[in-house]
């Protein structure tokens, strides 16, 4: 499977960026400022349940640890020497940071302990179901491994097309083309490409969103030029087309039965090598490419049912005497 070029990044968060990307939480670090260093690896979070009660091999260090209300009151009856000897189990484990919600008071064995360790322990008067989905989303986002690639990307009938090649192949003039018919441009030139689980979104980079790059005309901006309705903020990736100056003796695919993709972040998504040359409309070729798309979608392969009744013809006329 052919994987798209670009430079990846797997982006992590130190606590201290958490704490000055989260404002609206109201955070308030308590104890482990020398711990402020420590990245969060992973934007799920996770409530320690049974690691605070002797059992550290369920902690994921590398999510942030929300105490809410059964937590708190877990450690507050569950005192003494014990409570002390779990909780330095745990934090010795690495624990990027601990978050308490609702504004409730920590123990004073969790502040210590804390201390101790070097591991930020953070509070926020928010509940624990508002801080868990507001964290969740939003480290989702900010974390989400990306690529950086050259290309033009749009939204052609609400298919998230992307346009990719060799530099001078004609990426712009043909996301010009489809903007003029009506579709959306995303980006242009650069496209940041973010991994959602198994799905990629698409965005431009802020100084670049809504400007396209015309060689002999210059840069423009897109909004101005065709109104608000011209460009979109994000969308998925769906379909990639490859824009290749056409090689005389190169075997392109003419039947179009089989379904090759591209690797995206270890995500696979529909790929097509789309040959340019005078005389091919290159802007309605990528239009009938969305539309084959969305026909396959809906279980509809002509190239697939073309090939069938040609072997179901072949078939019959072998067996006429």
């Amino acid at each position: 499977m052919r994987v798209l070029r670009g430079q990846e990044f797997h982006p992590k968060l130190s606590a201290q960026q958490f704490m000055d990307s989260f404002k609206d939480l109201e955070l308030e670090l308590l104890a482990g400022s020398a711990g402020l260093g420590r990245e969060i690896g992973n934007p799920r979070i996770q409530k320690p349940g049974l690691g605070l009660a002797g059992d550290p091999e369920y902690i994921h260090p590398d999510r942030i640890q929300i105490l809410g209300a059964t937590e708190i009151n877990y450690l507050s009856r569950h005192g003494g020497p014990d409570q002390r000897q779990a909780l330095e189990t745990v934090l010795k484990r690495g624990v990027c940071l601990f978050l308490v919600t609702k504004g409730l008071t920590p123990t004073p064995a969790l502040v210590e302990v804390a201390n101790a360790t070097n591991t930020p322990l953070i509070r926020s008067p928010k509940t624990s179901s508002y801080v868990i989905s507001v964290v969740t989303d939003r480290l989702l986002d900010m974390m989400a491994p990306r690529l950086t690639t050259h290309g033009s990307f749009l939204d052609v009938y609400g298919v998230g097309l992307l346009l990719v090649g060799e530099s001078s192949v004609g990426k712009s003039e043909s996301a010009l083309d489809l903007v003029v018919r009506g579709h959306r441009l995303v980006s242009d030139d650069i496209v940041e490409i973010r991994r959602r689980g198994e799905i990629l979104v698409g965005r431009a980079p802020e100084m670049l969103q809504y400007h396209m790059e015309l060689r002999g005309v210059g840069i423009v901006n897109i909004k101005d030029l065709f109104g608000v309705v011209a460009t979109q903020a994000q969308k998925e990736v769906d379909l990639v087309v490859e824009l290749e100056a056409w090689r005389e003796g190169r075997s392109y695919d003419r039947l179009g039965v089989d379904d090759p993709q591209t690797s995206i972040l270890g995500v696979a998504c529909p790929y097509l090598l789309l040959p340019v040359a005078p005389a091919r409309n290159i802007t309605i070729l990528l239009e009938v490419a969305v539309r084959n798309l969305l026909l396959k979608r809906k279980g509809i392969n002509s190239a697939r049912a073309f090939a069938r009744l040609h072997m179901e013809r072949m078939g019959s006329q072998k067996d006429e005497p």
